[in-house]
C-alpha cells in the first residue's frame, strides 16, 4: 500500500474506488470514481481554471497518470465521529506548511447532496486553528442575528496524530463583488462585539509583536526595517487613548462566503479573533485577490483608497478613524503571519511581495 495523501492510499492490484488527482507534483484533489458524486466535489470546492485539467485527469485516468487509491483509517475514523448517514467522499489538499489541512466532502448516501465539510490535520498549530473555528461556530450560531450566516457545527475532535472540525456545508453563489450582502453581514458581525480599548493592551498588538519577536534572527535586513517602520507608524497612530476595535474574520475573502437571497454565508473560521481594527475584513476582501494575482503596486493601492471611500459611506467615521493607518495595520498583521509561518522567508510569496510596497507606501507617506 503506498499513501497518496494523509487519507487515501493506492494498493496495487485494485483501481480503488478514488482517484488522487496530481498538479504540479502534488496530489491537489481526490475525488471518487462516482461521476455523479464527482459533479458534488467540483461544485462544492470551486477549483477554478484548475477545474478543467482535474475533469480530465479524472475521465481519462489511465491516459493522464491519475492514481486509483482508497479510503484510509484516518478517514474511516473521522466518519465514525460523525454518524453513519455520510457516504462518498472527496478531499482537497491544503497549501504545504505548519498550518496545513485538508478539506474533505462527505456526501448524503441516499441523494448524494453534499451533507458535511470536515478540516483536518495534524501538529499543534493546526489544532489550535481547528478549535478556533470550532468555539466560533459555537458562539455565533447562539447568535439571532447571525445564525443563519454561518455553517452549522457537527463536532470538533482535537489529538496529537489528527484534529478535525466537521461542519455543514453552506449554499449560495460565490460573491465576487464586495455588496450590501457583506455590508450587512459585517455591521451585525462588529457590533456584537465593538469595545473600546488601548491599542498596546489589545489582541491585536500582542499579536503583532508576538511575530516580530518570534521572527528576530529570521528576516531580511529589508523586512526587519519594514516591520520596526510599520510597528512605529501604528503606535504612534493609536497609543494612548481607547480606540474602537471589533472582533475580525481574518480571511474574509470571496472564496470563503456564499451569498443566497442577499445573505452572505460566511465559513473558514479558523483566524478570527477579537480586539481587531474595523477595516481589516474590507481590506482583506478587495487586496487578497490582487495580491495572489500579482497586481501591481499601483494598481493595488489604487483599490485601497477606493476601499477606504466605500468603508467610510457603507460604515460611518466612527469605524473609519486613522483609515490609512488602518489600512497599515492589516498589511503588517497579515505579513507578520505568513513570514512567522514561512520562519521568515518572503521569496516567490505573492502575498508578501505585493503587500511591502504598500506598506512601504504607507509607512512614507
Amino acid at each position: 500500500m503506498d499513501k497518496v495523501s494523509r487519507f487515501y492510499f493506492a494498493q496495487s492490484g485494485s483501481p480503488g474506488t478514488h482517484l488522487a488527482l496530481r498538479w504540479k507534483g502534488r496530489v491537489r484533489y481526490t475525488v471518487p470514481r462516482n461521476a455523479v458524486a464527482r459533479e458534488a466535489c467540483w461544485k462544492v470546492f470551486c477549483p477554478g481554471k484548475l477545474e478543467y485539467p482535474l475533469r480530465a485527469m479524472a475521465s481519462v485516468p489511465w491516459l493522464l497518470g491519475s492514481t486509483g487509491c482508497i479510503e484510509s483509517k484516518r478517514l474511516t475514523s473521522v466518519r465514525e465521529a460523525i454518524g453513519q448517514e455520510a457516504g462518498e467522499s472527496s478531499c482537497r489538499a491544503g497549501t504545504p506548511g505548519v498550518w496545513s489541512k485538508d478539506t474533505i466532502l462527505l456526501l448524503d448516501k441516499r441523494s448524494t447532496e453534499p451533507l458535511y465539510i470536515v478540516k483536518a490535520g495534524a501538529g499543534e498549530a493546526v489544532d489550535l486553528l481547528l478549535l478556533n473555528e470550532a468555539n466560533w461556530l459555537r458562539t455565533l450560531r447562539d447568535r439571532f442575528s447571525l445564525s443563519d450566516c454561518v455553517p452549522e457545527f457537527v463536532v470538533h475532535c482535537s489529538g496529537s496524530e489528527l484534529s478535525f472540525v466537521a461542519e455543514r456545508p453552506v449554499t449560495g453563489e460565490v460573491g465576487v463583488e464586495f455588496g450590501e450582502s457583506h455590508v450587512n453581514f459585517l455591521r451585525a458581525f462588529q457590533e456584537q462585539s465593538r469595545q473600546r480599548v488601548r491599542f498596546e493592551e489589545s489582541r491585536l498588538y500582542r499579536s503583532l509583536h508576538s511575530r516580530i519577536r518570534d521572527l528576530e534572527g529570521l528576516l531580511s535586513v529589508a523586512w526587519r526595517n519594514r516591520l520596526e517602520m510599520g510597528m512605529r507608524r501604528i503606535e504612534e497612530s493609536f497609543s494612548g487613548s481607547p480606540i474602537l476595535l471589533v472582533a475580525a474574520h481574518n480571511d474574509f475573502t470571496q472564496w470563503n462566503i456564499r451569498v443566497e437571497r442577499g445573505i452572505a454565508r460566511v465559513f473558514d473560521w479558523e483566524y478570527a479573533d477579537y480586539e481587531q481594527l474595523p477595516l481589516m475584513d474590507p481590506l482583506h476582501f478587495d487586496l487578497m485577490p490582487m495580491a495572489l494575482q500579482r497586481s501591481s503596486i499601483a494598481r493595488m493601492l489604487e483599490a485601497l483608497r477606493k476601499t477606504l471611500r466605500n468603508c467610510r459611506n457603507w460604515h460611518g467615521e466612527e469605524y473609519c478613524c486613522k483609515p490609512e493607518m488602518q489600512a497599515l495595520a492589516y498589511l503588517m498583521n497579515l505579513c507578520t503571519l505568513y513570514l512567522w509561518s514561512n520562519r521568515g522567508i518572503s521569496e516567490s510569496d505573492s502575498v508578501t511581495d505585493s503587500y511591502a510596497g504598500m506598506i512601504d507606501h504607507l509607512c512614507l507617506s
